[in-house]
């Protein structure tokens, strides 16, 4: 959870009511330390979530509360951005940013815990309600079926899956397990987009948050199990394109 505000006072008291009732709510949280936009959008590049964000509107830094949700939604897009401003004439602007507020709470009543604390409940209750919602969904699969053998694998457990040359046949590694499977890879990449993957490779989809490291210099790839993928410099470069327009 992060709190944005540049002033200290304020956002020291913001912390106390807002976890006090994220306690009472039996939140499962974390407050970041991060306030400053440039903290916050490191911290969520490493924790996409989904988070909750308090932000006020007006920072005095290098963008303002919108402009970090704005950016924020590109790392976190099932996030919970509630902007607490003064200027509820701003309101507007969070909408046409596409920042997708969950809600907006008026300093107001700032530093009056009486007529603060329901607004903080109602937005809450909300988040609380939806995040149930979330935590319902089915986790997306692989489903597949070779020969007498029937797969049915989380996306987010898939390292990577691997053509094996010469045959119609695909290698999947997974964080626990290897499966052959005779698949082509290209029938396998169609139900890889639910999840987060590279399937730019012709020999290879990769899942993004199974990537240790990569060596483009090298072509290396270390994936979370220690397997290490070896590419052309050609085929690496499609990888470093990727990142480049994130």
């Amino acid at each position: 959870m992060f709190i944005s505000d540049d002033q200290a006072p304020q956002r020291r008291w913001l912390a106390e009511i807002i976890t006090s009732q994220l306690d009472a709510l039996n939140f499962d949280y974390e407050l970041s330390p991060a306030w400053q936009p440039a903290g916050v959008l490191d911290a969520v590049q490493r924790h996409p979530g989904p988070n909750i964000y308090f932000l006020d509107i007006v920072l005095q830094k290098e963008i303002n509360g919108i402009e970090l949700a704005s950016k924020i939604r590109d790392y976190d897009p099932d996030g919970f951005v509630v902007f607490v401003s003064v200027r509820d004439d701003l309101l507007p602007n969070t909408l046409d940013a596409m920042t997708a507020p969950t809600g907006f709470i008026s300093k107001a009543d700032l530093f009056d815990e009486a007529k603060f604390v329901p607004h903080v409940q109602q937005v809450l209750l909300v988040i609380k309600k939806r995040l149930q919602t979330l935590h319902q969904s089915p986790a997306p699969t692989l489903t597949l079926h070779s020969g007498a053998l029937l797969l049915r694998l989380k996306l987010d457990e898939i390292v990577y899956c691997e053509k094996m040359h010469g045959l119609r046949t695909t290698r999947i590694v997974t964080v626990d397990q290897t499966y052959v499977v005779h698949k082509n890879l290209s029938a396998i990449k169609s139900q890889l987009t639910a999840g987060h993957f590279f399937n730019e490779f012709q020999s290879y989809a990769l899942n993004f948050d199974q990537i240790v490291a990569i060596d483009f210099n090298k072509g290396l790839v270390k994936m979370t199990n220690g397997d290490q993928l070896t590419f052309s410099r050609g085929t690496i470069k499609k990888l470093r394109a990727y990142y480049q327009t994130q």
